[in-house]
């Protein structure tokens, strides 16, 4: 069995933390080559860590010994969120987990989409056609738009006074969740906007209490009808983690990214309106290249031995999703945008993918996520003509969410649908 290179340091003295906000992907890359080894151990938010960036491992990892982790979030974040499906193990994941599956099966997925859809015609026709516009920031509002409304049953037509309070909430309560609340400099955040999280989340937790007995949109209405929807904090929590930023950051980071792609080259849009098969592997590959979240967090809860390497009982996982969905020994040029890859030698390695997690703990709402997502490029598509203003820097930044490290302009024009 070999030996996880790299060491834990001393204390406080030996933490890596800051060189790794400051740019992981030059801490992993620059480690992974000192080490000759896509694992190592490092001390990371002053506990000794495995650092993972091999496809193989991550994926083993999260599958077939994911009984071994726990996932070791609530320390950072569970006085942001409070209990919710982020913070549980064991049978207790399970039991949430088979409660929060039931709201987002392809029946229940079907129930929502003429919300979704409503929500994005509308928004879609209120866009800056005269002046090129930040591609991003468009797309996280139209995707707050679509959560809160979805969510909490928000009409940002008629509500405008409450539909701002609560957009500045989320704003709020999201700089909280990435200022890790531990005593180290570093360069995301402090005590102060910490405690200010807390205060928005007891606001939208109110504002919250209020819709979901006031709203008759259907999620809303379905989470308090399957099991443990009786449970007011239950229902709340989930609300909250569903209508904060995150979602929002997430969706709109992929979008982002693929818009961008497509935009590249000249009359692939018309394309990747037609062809699903196309868009699919567009989307794989912006997903490899460009995944949300540059990585997670588990802990060890029982010495297992995954790829010949030991990972030891009480030791913390950082994984990176960027670096395993560049491991070479997975995909050949793997920080060349190949779509293709996908009909070819990388057609059967979707499940090397970790966007959205891995085995028993991915995410529950992928069906929604690809939901929103897809009809949200069949609008735009349909609309507009999207075009990149030249001589822009399209290079990301991966901390907290992956997207375009300066403002991406894009000019959006009208088709003619007159012919």
């Amino acid at each position: 069995m070999a030996t996880i290179p790299g060491s834990a340091g001393l204390p406080l003295l030996g933490d890596r933390s800051y060189d790794f906000y400051k740019d992981p992907v030059k801490f992993m890359e620059k480690n992974i080559s000192y080490y000759k080894n896509r694992n190592f151990i490092g001390r990371f938010l002053n506990k000794s860590t495995v650092f993972v960036g091999c496809n193989k491992t991550l994926k083993c990892l999260l599958t077939e010994e994911a009984d071994k982790l726990d996932l070791g979030y609530k320390m950072f974040m569970g006085d942001i969120y409070g209990d919710n499906i982020l913070f549980t193990d064991g049978l207790d994941m399970v039991s949430l987990r088979e409660s929060l599956i039931l709201l987002f099966t392809p029946e229940a997925v079907s129930t929502y989409q003429e919300t979704i859809k409503h929500v994005v015609t509308n928004f879609i026709h209120k866009i800056d056609t005269e002046n090129p516009v930040c591609l991003y920031q468009t797309l996280k509002r139209m995707c707050i738009e679509v959560c809160l409304s979805l969510f909490l049953g928000i009409d940002f037509d008629t509500m405008t006074e409450l539909t701002e309070t609560i957009v500045s909430l989320t704003t709020t309560h999201w700089h909280g969740i990435i200022s890790v609340p531990v005593n180290l400099k570093l360069p995301i955040g402090g005590a102060s906007t910490f405690s200010k999280a807390l205060d928005a989340k007891a606001k939208l937790l109110d504002i919250i209490q209020n819709k979901k007995t006031s709203t008759s949109r259907h999620f809303a209405k379905k989470i308090q009808e399957v099991p443990k929807g009786d449970n007011g904090i239950f229902v709340n929590n989930h609300l909250l983690l569903f209508t904060s930023a995150l979602v929002p950051k997430a969706l709109s980071s992929l979008l982002t990214s693929f818009i961008i792609e497509v935009a590249k080259q000249k009359d692939l849009q018309e394309s990747i309106l037609t062809d699903r098969g196309l868009r699919e592997i567009y989307m794989l590959e912006v997903q490899r290249m460009y995944p949300p979240f540059f990585g997670g967090r588990r802990v060890i809860n029982k010495d297992v031995e995954v790829n010949k390497q030991k990972f030891v009982k009480g030791n913390a996982i950082v994984f990176s999703t960027y670096a395993t969905h560049r491991d070479p020994e997975v995909f050949d040029d793997p920080h060349q945008f190949q779509p293709q890859r996908w009909t070819e030698k990388n057609m059967n390695d979707k499940d090397k993918l970790f966007c959205f997690g891995a085995g028993p703990r991915c995410c529950v709402g992928q069906k929604l996520v690809w939901c929103i997502i897809d009809t949200i490029i069949d609008e735009m598509l349909t609309k507009f003509k999207v075009s990149l203003i030249d001589e822009q820097d399209l290079t990301h930044k991966w901390l907290p969410v992956s997207r375009p490290k300066n403002e991406v302009l894009v000019q959006f024009t009208e088709k003619d649908t007159s012919q």
